[in-house]
């Protein structure tokens, strides 16, 4: 099947830059790279595709010691990850930082070669490593897990570098600040910091503008410690002003992620006061509505009632 592919290229000007390519690999969704920062772009689902797409946004960072990503999306996106990392650089991928273990975040690591130093939180490789995991579904789109990606011949996948609270990665104008606060979106969710470039990936502890999904069941999510987790992210890192989001299409600014605390903690809040007053849980979803100073921030009704009700349950 043939396909056109779109190269956007985003400069502070707002020059777009359309490179045609053609491959014939099955289809996939259609993805768009933005200049962030010095040597730093974002490869992201295009402004058109609608739901999943191809997973969560990829960082690339040009390093002197060759390409460094942060994510990988869906399995089978290598490919198409390396024709962008191509229309910048032809320096070969040395790094991938995974901000946790979900399936369209690090399902394309494997498309990788094995000499590549992958990057994660212990917890998050210890989820990697799990044999309670599913049959493989998920890191093609089944569930939320992932594990069975990194079984057999692909355990040489498996993270080579792991850290606990903080590490640096590289120096000077190429530094790379990882940091772990504690539980949220999963229990290993790491916010990687380009310092020179002024920008941090969040993974899905800020994935859009919008409640997240809290992976309890699965990897130790964490609805009552994600409001706490996104405070100390707030006052433990310096000099950032622009954020590359889980899954938003566009990079979003430090104030946005100020206001996504004040918009998850006000639900949090919300939702223990009213379980300490015997209210349902249906009641305070019913009752809900965003407050006016987070008002593009969204609140779907099946999100609200699952962060509730997981408040309600100690989780």
């Amino acid at each position: 099947m043939i396909r056109t592919k779109y190269l956007a290229i985003v400069t502070a000007l707002g020059v777009v830059v359309t490179v045609t390519n053609y491959e014939a690999r099955q289809e996939r969704a259609d993805l768009a790279l933005y200049e962030v920062g010095p040597n730093l772009y974002m490869l992201a689902n295009a402004p058109s595709v609608e739901g999943m797409g191809g997973g969560g946004n990829t960082a690339i960072f040009l390093t002197g010691s060759g390409v460094t990503l942060v994510d990988t999306k869906i399995s089978g996106y290598g490919p198409d990850i390396m024709d962008y990392v191509r229309q910048v650089t032809d320096e070969p991928v040395t790094t991938i930082i995974n901000t946790h273990t979900h399936w369209d975040h690090s399902g394309s690591n494997v498309s990788f070669p094995d000499t590549v130093n992958f990057v994660a939180h212990e917890n998050t490789a210890a989820h990697m490593a799990s044999t309670d995991c599913d049959d493989g579904a998920g890191y093609q789109g089944g569930s939320i897990k992932n594990c069975a990606a990194f079984k057999g011949e692909n355990e040489k996948y498996l993270p080579n570098t792991t850290f606990s609270t903080r590490t640096t990665l590289f120096s000077g104008a190429d530094q790379i600040d990882l940091y772990y606060f504690g539980r949220g979106h999963t229990d290993g969710d790491t916010f990687v910091v380009f310092k020179n470039a002024r920008t941090m990936h969040t993974g899905d502890m800020f994935a859009r503008k919008g409640l997240p999904y809290l992976d309890v069941a699965n990897t130790k999510g964490s609805a009552i410690e994600f409001g706490a987790t996104l405070e100390k992210a707030l006052a433990g890192i310096p000099d950032v002003d622009t954020i590359i989001a889980g899954h938003a299409s566009t990079t979003l600014l430090w104030s946005d992620l100020e206001n996504y605390s004040g918009f998850y903690n006000d639900i949090l809040q919300k939702a223990r006061q009213g379980r300490a007053a015997g209210r349902s849980v249906a009641n305070i979803v019913s009752s809900y509505a965003v407050p006016d100073q987070y008002r593009d921030f969204v609140a779907t009704e099946q999100r609200l009632r699952d962060t509730v009700q997981h408040v309600f349950d100690g989780n």
